[in-house]
């Protein structure tokens, strides 16, 4: 059901910034999605390999992985799951926002996800979403975010192996100041 309802919510948006559905398919009992093939570097790589990027690269990249969330959102989609992982650099310049799996559509009474039970990652997850509650366009804004301070900064705002130990730093902590990590 979550398979076919990303393939459904995917299948609304057409804009340069968003990784396309090329096709939607059922093969038996297993549905098959057909995506826009991105040849290039997850952007958590690109920061992995490279530690903090240079202001100005990290706002061309940032803005537009803006405006494919916008365009989301305009469609009335949240994604729910941004992070570095999900933003596609690509050989040719252009930036892809990715993997729709446990987005929802703003209007849906539908929940794939129990009530009270997170979704998402816990690195780049926004508080209401840790706390169990529904998320909207104020928590990608939250996870955009993230995504700025972990380009600036070369690494997360907050790191630990253990999801409940980054889960609650998000919940009670600042994260370091970008002064103090990069010039």
């Amino acid at each position: 059901k979550r398979f076919s309802n990303e393939a459904q919510l995917q299948a609304k948006l057409n804009h340069p910034n968003v990784a396309a559905l090329h096709a939607f398919m059922q093969e038996g009992d297993k549905p098959m999605m057909v995506m826009e093939f991105v040849p290039g570097i997850a952007l958590d790589e690109f920061v992995r390999s490279g530690g903090p990027v240079p202001v100005e690269r990290a706002l061309t990249i940032f803005r537009r992985a803006l405006d494919g969330i916008d365009h989301a959102h305009n469609s009335g989609i949240v994604h729910r799951d941004i992070k570095p992982a999900n933003i596609m650099l690509a050989d040719n310049g252009q930036v892809k926002v990715m993997d729709f799996g446990i987005a929802r559509a703003l209007d849906s009474q539908e929940h794939l996800t129990r009530h009270g039970h997170v979704a998402g990652t816990a690195r780049s997850m926004a508080p209401e979403q840790i706390r169990g509650k529904p998320a909207d366009i104020r928590s990608d804004i939250y996870s955009l975010g993230i995504v700025l301070y972990t380009m600036l900064a070369g690494r997360a705002p907050f790191e630990s192996g253990d999801d409940v130990e980054l889960m609650k730093a998000q919940l009670e902590q600042a994260p370091p100041p970008l002064r103090d990590l990069v010039a």
